[in-house]
């Protein structure tokens, strides 16, 4: 499917019939549309987010700092990898309070060795890449579509013009909304108690 932003910009447009045409104004500006693709990337993320291992470099102390990590998913961070390199791999827990994450082991990893944390993180995507897999650009471009409706039909209630059809594209609005909470409901990445 879609590579990048700037081609799933170019498909929300043709889903919302907005491609540009000669001397016509477009319905929604980039601006609009890139607010809804970002909302709709925190929306899909939440519900599966993009698995990610950071390479930290240890400190010699138990705890690290998680605050320079970006796009962390409520400061998600699934286990911790000390020391690495190992078949099979040395896993441990951790907790976090705050910004400060604290390694569950014995003694504290030597200062300047690498240490790997399994994160969950907003999906991204660029005008060159994207983190997305094509059954989640699908759901992003669903969400954007429906998100940008739902706000043009609101646009066109404050200016007070309500013909009749606007009930029609109203009603097209709705329906993709349910279609988008149909999708997200699809990749929801089942959860395992935790206690």
């Amino acid at each position: 499917m879609a590579t990048n932003r700037k081609v799933i910009l170019a498909m929300v447009r043709q889903f919302l019939r907005d491609e540009f045409k000669s001397e016509e104004l477009l319905d929604f500006k980039d601006e609009e549309l890139n607010r809804h693709i970002d909302q709709c990337l925190v929306e899909v993320s939440q519900e599966s987010p993009y698995e990610y291992r950071e390479t930290v470099s240890g400190n010699g102390t138990k705890e690290l700092d998680i605050s320079s990590i970006e796009g962390l998913i409520g400061d998600k961070v699934e286990k911790a990898e000390y020391p690495t390199g190992s078949d099979p791999p040395d896993y441990c827990n951790v907790s976090i309070f705050g910004k400060i994450l604290r390694l569950e082991i014995d003694s504290a990893p030597t200062s300047g060795k690498n240490i790997y944390l399994y994160c969950e993180k907003v999906h991204q995507l660029t005008d060159s890449a994207s983190t997305l897999s094509p059954e989640f650009e699908k759901v992003l471009i669903d969400g954007v579509v429906a998100k940008a409706a739902q706000s043009w039909c609101a646009e066109q209630m404050r200016k007070e013009i309500i013909p009749a059809s606007i009930k029609l594209h109203k009603d097209w609005a709705d329906t993709q909304l349910i279609i988008y909470k149909n999708s997200l409901d699809s990749i929801t990445k089942p959860r395992a108690w935790e206690y």
